[in-house]
């Protein structure tokens, strides 16, 4: 009896003694095979994963230079749970830049960096790597939005006659971009090298060939290339005539529509565009069209980099020329730019069609316009809005401030998020996810439309899912600006603008507040503010009270993504197709 006991004692030590033995083994590096291997350790101590996931929240970025993508390095061990603290570094090529979150993987186990185009605006592909020890991943995305446009003057030329043709550049948000090698090949072969001007112009010359044919002539740059057909018209022929009625739609713009007075050059200028559409929104190719100022009733004066060649309208519907005001300033929208137009040739001085035009303004004065906020972040009267401040300031060349100069602003609603908010310990914490969707109403019109070439722009489906949910995703209404006080400036130069949104769309719309200011030069006249409309902290810290903006009101999960593009516009737009 004495001996069973003992016996059970001995035992009942040993059980207790076990894993004080393990944990002594394990402090030495034994009593296991995983020691000394990943995601525990390398042989030099580091901590190691045993894959890495590198994912891209978009295949394609455009060229504005404000835009990001947002790349997401996800390390896990052999049982693919994630793991926090491994090196990883992330780092782009094609001169592209990359801000990342650290230099290891957070809690969650990911490293995230914002990628942009730097400093070249041009159409390329991107290699994003992600290195953590021996293991390195890749994926690639486009830079896309930079486009090349020529216009020949003439259109149809005489054997041996002297002709030109002006190539334009800019990027996905139509700024021209200047500096920038361009190469033309002539009929011939012939190669010119050059760079493009202040506004993204170039005008090559050329003389045509002795003999009537149809050449091609084809300019590159930037990652995009365009090839321009002109007629050599030696005896019968000419460019094809529009049948008579195939125009919906007519319309002209300017951009900028504020533009500054020209004295010692033709450098400051205004890109003047008109775009032509028939039935199903289908662009109407050799449109003639002649821009002039509908009788300059102001007396501004001015000329056209097109006049006085027809124009014909390219396979996008689309006829541009370029504004290049005198030594005048104008009043503000006095300046009327008019496209006339036909379905064939038409003698200068006259105008089949006059209704297509627009109105821009020449200015003189050397100013300069700013726009700013603070921090803080008001309830709107009902107590169910946000109210955010922002100040604009005009000054003239010497740093003086202007009173009485008008300002006009434009709210843009850009993008839209995806997500919800999770209360944490001491607030609520964002979880977004990581896709940025654009705005579906591409162009800006308030209509849902489905475009001749196939394009949606409801591409997440979200009409009357449920009942009542507009197609587009964001709604315009989303925020509206006003002034507090007077539209022009006080006698410190300023004026005092009023976004206002309500509390549930706070932290899930991307916005651009545009300001102009009528009678400011240069480049100067216009600026603006971009950013995520915010969230109050107080709401934010309150982890009491569900805050009204907890749920997106655009959906919880994540997207794809499809494109769609704008006839008359050659850049697509990568839509989200997810109304969930």
């Amino acid at each position: 009896m004495n001996i069973t006991l003992h016996a059970s004692a001995a035992l009942r030590s040993i059980r207790f003694l076990i894993p004080a033995v393990v944990a002594l083994l394990a402090a030495c590096g034994g009593g296991g095979g995983d020691s000394g291997s990943p995601p525990f350790g390398g042989g030099d101590g580091t901590v190691q994963a045993a894959d890495l996931a590198l994912t891209l929240s978009a295949p394609i970025l455009n060229n504005s230079g404000s835009e990001v993508i947002v790349a997401t390095v996800t390390a896990v061990d052999k049982n693919r749970n994630t793991v926090a603290g491994i090196p990883v570094q992330l780092s782009v090529d094609k001169s592209a830049t990359v801000l990342t979150s650290g230099s290891s993987t957070e809690a969650n186990g990911t490293v995230t960096g914002q990628i942009g185009i730097g400093a070249d605006s041009s159409n390329r592909s991107i290699t994003v790597r992600a290195q953590s020890g021996s293991l390195v991943r890749t994926a690639t995305l486009q830079v896309i939005g930079t486009r090349l446009t020529g216009t020949p003057l003439p259109a149809v030329l005489s054997p041996s006659a002297a002709g030109k043709i002006q190539f334009k550049l800019v990027n996905a948000n139509a700024i021209p971009m200047a500096g920038v090698d361009i190469t033309v090949t002539g009929a011939d072969g012939t190669q010119t090298d050059a760079k493009t001007g202040l506004n993204g112009e170039y005008e090559y010359t050329y003389i045509a060939p002795s003999a009537g044919a149809t050449i091609n002539i084809r300019a590159s740059a930037a990652g995009v290339e365009v090839t321009q057909s002109v007629l050599v018209q030696a005896g019968p022929g000419a460019i094809p005539n529009v049948p008579a009625g195939s125009v919906r739609s007519a319309s002209v713009r300017a951009n900028p529509s504020v533009v500054t007075v020209n004295t010692d050059s033709t450098s400051n200028r205004a890109e003047i565009r008109a775009l032509f559409l028939g039935d199903a929104n289908a662009p109407i190719k050799n449109i003639r069209v002649r821009f002039d100022l509908a009788g300059d009733l102001s007396s501004i004066g001015g000329t056209f980099s097109t006049n006085p060649d027809l124009v014909y309208s390219d396979a996008n519907g689309v006829a541009t020329s370029s504004y290049i005001p005198g030594t005048r300033f104008s009043p503000t929208d006095k300046v009327t730019v008019r496209a006339c137009w036909d379905y064939a040739d038409f003698a200068d001085g006259t105008c089949p069609n006059a209704t297509t035009t627009t109105t821009l303004t020449v200015i003189s004065d050397a100013l300069s316009v700013a726009i700013g906020t603070n921090q803080f972040i008001e309830d709107g009267s009902s107590g169910l809005t946000y109210v955010k401040r922002y100040v604009v300031q005009v000054n003239d060349s010497s740093g003086l401030a202007k009173q009485g100069v008008l300002v006009s602003p434009l709210l843009d609603l850009t993008y839209y998020r995806k997500g919800e908010w999770i209360a944490g310990a001491k607030k609520w914490e964002k979880f977004e996810q990581p896709v940025l969707c654009p705005n579906e109403d591409l162009n800006r019109n308030g209509v849902s439309e489905v475009y001749s070439n196939g394009g949606v722009e409801d591409a997440n489906d979200s009409y009357n899912k449920p009942v009542g949910r507009p197609a587009l995703d964001p709604p315009k209404a989303v925020a509206t600006v006003s002034f507090e006080g007077a539209a022009s400036t006080n006698a410190v130069g300023q004026v005092v603008i009023r976004l206002e949104y309500p509390k549930s769309y706070g932290g899930w719309v991307d916005f651009n507040l545009i300001v102009a200011a009528a009678g400011v030069a240069g480049t100067e006249g216009r600026a603006n503010y971009t950013g995520l409309l915010p969230v109050a902290a107080a709401d934010v810290t309150s982890v009491d009270v569900e805050p009204a903006f907890r749920l997106s009101p655009f959906g919880l999960e994540s997207s794809g993504f499809i494109a769609v593009t704008v006839p008359g516009e050659s850049v697509p737009t990568l839509l989200c197709t997810n109304k969930n």
